[in-house]
């Protein structure tokens, strides 16, 4: 099975955190995107951030790598994951997202749907490093 490389951006304001969601989609996934070219992967997340969301970003440090199936692809997706800022005020600038928001800890009875990786592994990653107090 091929795997797909993505870079993602954990921005977290009063104990929520940040999600995209595509047009006609209905799971919640994180903000950013592929490498192009040479790029690193926080140029990359730079990058996807001002074309997702039209504005700046400060990176604070990378959380993790986590691998998983691919929701929208047959494949294995490595999702490398930021701990981000953003600077400016977001909107959506990118005609494949119909929204962004951020998603908190009652999400699931709030009918919102988010991956299987970041349910199990991001998450649980989070709270026990107290990134997110849940």
């Amino acid at each position: 099975m091929k795997e797909i490389h993505k870079i993602a951006a954990l921005v977290v304001e009063n104990n929520s955190f940040l999600m995209v969601r595509k047009a006609g989609k209905d799971i919640w996934t994180g903000l950013g995107g592929k490498p192009e070219g040479n790029e690193t992967e926080e140029e990359a997340l730079l990058r996807e951030i001002k074309e997702e969301l039209d504005c700046g970003a400060k990176i604070i440090r990378k959380i993790g790598d986590f691998k998983s199936k691919a929701i929208f692809d047959d494949a294995i997706v490595k999702l490398s994951w930021y701990l981000v800022e953003l600077i400016g005020n977001p909107k959506i600038s990118d005609p494949e997202l119909e929204e962004f928001g951020f998603i908190p800890k009652d999400y699931k009875e709030k009918g919102i749907k988010l991956p299987p990786s970041l349910e199990e592994q991001l998450l649980p990653f989070c709270i026990k490093e107290g990134i997110l107090k849940w």
